[in-house]
């Protein structure tokens, strides 16, 4: 029997995404609905004028969901170095780790730029919890195969 996890079509946070994103002016809005792209649930939180605000408005009901299932691909959002910064929602990565999701994040490169602050927060909390991604952004329990 399948679940309704297994019934939901993968694609539909990434279609979520390039509708919202379609002409953004972000110059990193590209890479990010790349990231969306296999997702099912989406984490993050940010200012009202940040990039993360919009990506969790566009994902809805996918979008810090509080529920989480070991075959959930997460793409995770967290707003960068700004005034009035929010900061990276570690409550709702830590119910998405106890299921044994896999994240997106950026990657290596991308999350060590200056500006963001909240990626390598997100990281951190990963690599605390037995996560890796080998600078990919694709993050998985060590020892998963």
């Amino acid at each position: 029997m399948q679940s309704a996890h297994a019934a939901r079509p993968a694609s539909t946070l990434f279609n979520r995404m390039s509708e919202a994103l379609r002409g953004a002016p972000n110059p990193y809005a590209r890479k990010d609905v790349l990231k969306a792209q296999g997702a099912t649930k989406f984490i993050g939180r940010g200012s009202a004028a940040s990039s993360t605000n919009r990506y969790r408005e566009a994902a809805g009901d996918l979008a810090n969901c509080g529920h989480y299932e070991a075959g959930d691909v997460v793409f995770v959002s967290a707003e960068g170095a700004r005034r009035g910064r929010v900061a990276v929602d570690t409550t709702e990565l830590l119910l998405a780790v106890q299921a044994g999701a896999v994240f997106v994040t950026d990657t290596r490169f991308d999350r060590n730029r200056a500006y963001n602050v909240g990626e390598r927060e997100v990281a951190a909390v990963l690599e605390a919890h037995g996560y890796g991604d080998r600078g990919t952004g694709r993050w998985t329990p060590c020892g998963a195969t």
